[in-house]
């Protein structure tokens, strides 16, 4: 090889083609490890897969009337489950969180009530009427064919 002076290179300092191959290579690689390890380390977004998604089943579409409800219960969660409209649901925490009794659906006054206490909620869990603050705890309703699920609860 002829340096730009016309000289001879000395001998071990030219770069053949396969010198520079293999610097490819390894300039791959190790920006393919780099890009793993900042993909580790950084936190994701939280994947949610349908299909995947926990529930528990409350009734086929067809089951499930308008203004009607079905009380599931979730792990140790007992959930009322109302449908108000043609596609849409509300999911409220069953039970009272005064004492513990068991709510109901009133389709006529379209509000959940505990027979217990005289407390009434709305549909978001709200107090309507009664002699608490405490508002009941709301959860997810997803649909996955033509069954009607309920999921996790829904941050105040």
């Amino acid at each position: 090889m002829v340096t730009a002076a016309g000289q001879p290179a000395p001998a071990g300092t030219t770069v053949g083609f396969t010198d520079l191959l293999l610097a490819g290579v390894v300039l791959v690689g190790l920006t393919g490890v780099a890009l793993m390890a900042l993909l580790y380390v950084l936190p994701g977004e939280r994947l949610d897969v349908p299909d995947l998604q926990r529930g528990a089943r409350v009734a086929r579409v067809a089951d499930f009337p308008v203004g009607a409800s079905r009380v599931v219960s979730w792990g140790e969660r007992i959930i009322l489950v109302v449908r108000d409209g043609d596609e849409t649901y509300a999911a409220l925490q069953g039970t009272s969180p005064i004492d513990g009794c068991m709510l109901e659906w009133d389709a006529e006054a379209a509000r959940v009530v505990s027979p217990c206490s005289d407390v009434t909620y709305d549909l978001h869990g709200n107090v309507v009427a009664g002699l608490t603050t405490r508002p009941l705890h709301r959860y997810g309703v997803f649909l996955r064919g033509d069954v009607v699920y309920v999921g996790e609860e829904v941050p105040d």
